[in-house]
C-alpha cells in the first residue's frame, strides 16, 4: 500500500532567534503549508509546544510576551554552581515558557512531536516525543529537558536520568524526519549559514570572534550543512526546503541570543517572513526552469568546500 504522504518540519534551535521560526511558519502557513509532525532541538522545542497548543497566532503571541533578564537568569539557594548543576535555577523560565503552552492539548495533539534532548546519564542523544510520553506531567519534563541549556540551567530527572538541551548533539536532525516517515521536510533554521566575507583580521580578539562564529555557524547547523543534500533538493529522496535568516543575523553573540525584547522579536518575526517567503520563491523559479528544461533544481551550496578555487 502506498504510504500518507506525511510533511515534517524541523525547528532548529538558536535561543531566542527561534522568533524567526514564527514568521517562517506564517509565511508558510499562508501559503497552505502545514505540518503533520514537528521535530524540535532546544528553542525549537518550545516552539513545536506552542504551535501544538494554538497554531501560529498562539506562537506570535507568545513570543510578543516573552521577556529576559534578572527575573529569568538568577541563581537559587538549590541551583547555583556552589551548592548545585547549574548557574541559573531554571523556575523562573519555564513559568514564563509554560503558561503559553497545554500539555494536555500537546499529548492528544494529531500532530507527531520529536523533541532531542541529551541523555546525560547514558551519555548520548535521544528522541521523545508526545507519543512516547506516559503523561502531560511527564511531557512538560520533557519538554524542559530541551531547552535546558547547560551549564545555566540544572538536568531535568526523569525516569531516574538526567536530560538537558540536546541542540548540543544534533541541533537540526535531518535524519530523524526521514526516520519518520516524511515524504517532505522543512527545515526552519535560525542560524544563518553563510557568514559574511572577512579580508583580515585587526587584533587576536577579532580573529577569535571570527572562529567562534565560524563555530556556533557549524556546530548550530548540524544536521543538515553538513549532510549531503542532493542536487535536485532531495535527502535520501525526500525533498528538502531550507528556510533560514541571512547574513544579517550572523555571527555569535551571547548577549542576543539570550535576550529577548519586543522590538527585536518583531523584527526576527518579519525576517522569518520574509526568508520563508524569499525561499519559495526560488524553489517554484527552480522547479519552473527544471520541468521546461527537464533539469534539477539546482546545485544546493554545500558547508563544506573539498575543492580550494
Amino acid at each position: 500500500m502506498a504510504r500518507a504522504p506525511k510533511r515534517v518540519f524541523i525547528l532548529g534551535g538558536g535561543a531566542s532567534l527561534g522568533a524567526h521560526q514564527v514568521g517562517a511558519i506564517r509565511c508558510l502557513e499562508e501559503k497552505g503549508i502545514r505540518p503533520d509532525a514537528i521535530v524540535g532541538s532546544s528553542i525549537g522545542v518550545i516552539n513545536a509546544c506552542l504551535y501544538a497548543s494554538g497554531g501560529a497566532d498562539h506562537m506570535e503571541q507568545a513570543w510578543a510576551e516573552f521577556r529576559t533578564g534578572s527575573k529569568v537568569f538568577r541563581p537559587s539557594l538549590r541551583h547555583n554552581p556552589i551548592a548545585g548543576l547549574s548557574l541559573f535555577s531554571m523556575e523562573a523560565l519555564a513559568a514564563s515558557v509554560e503558561e503559553h503552552l497545554d500539555f494536555e492539548t500537546i499529548l492528544a495533539s494529531p500532530l507527531d512531536l520529536s523533541f532531542i534532548v541529551l541523555n546525560l546519564s547514558r551519555g548520548e542523544g535521544q528522541f521523545v516525543s508526545n507519543r512516547s510520553a506516559k503523561s502531560a506531567r511527564e511531557l512538560q519534563k520533557f519538554a524542559r529537558a530541551g531547552y535546558a541549556i547547560p551549564p545555566l540551567f540544572p538536568p531535568v530527572k526523569i525516569r531516574g536520568e538526567y536530560y538537558v538541551d540536546g541542540g548540543f548533539a544534533w541541533n537540526v536532525p535531518l535524519l530523524q524526519a526521514v526516520d519518520m516517515g516524511a515524504s517532505e521536510i522543512y527545515v526552519l533554521a535560525v542560524i544563518a549559514p553563510q557568514l559574511p566575507f572577512k579580508r583580515k583580521f585587526s587584533s587576536f580578539a577579532d580573529y577569535s570572534t571570527r572562529l567562534m562564529d565560524v563555530m556556533w555557524r557549524t556546530l548550530g547547523n548540524v544536521g543538515y550543512v553538513t549532510t549531503r543534500i542532493e542536487a535536485d533538493g532531495t535527502y535520501r529522496g525526500v525533498p528538502v526546503t531550507v528556510i533560514h535568516p541571512t547574513e544579517e543575523h550572523a555571527g555569535f553573540s551571547l548577549l542576543n541570543l539570550l535576550s529577548s525584547s519586543p522590538r527585536r522579536t518583531r523584527q526576527l518575526v518579519t525576517a522569518g517572513y520574509r526568508d520563508a517567503k524569499r525561499e519559495l520563491a526560488r524553489r517554484a523559479r527552480a522547479r519552473k526552469r527544471g520541468s521546461q528544461a527537464g533539469e534539477p533544481l539546482g546545485e544546493v551550496e554545500p558547508a563544506f568546500r573539498h575543492e580550494v578555487a
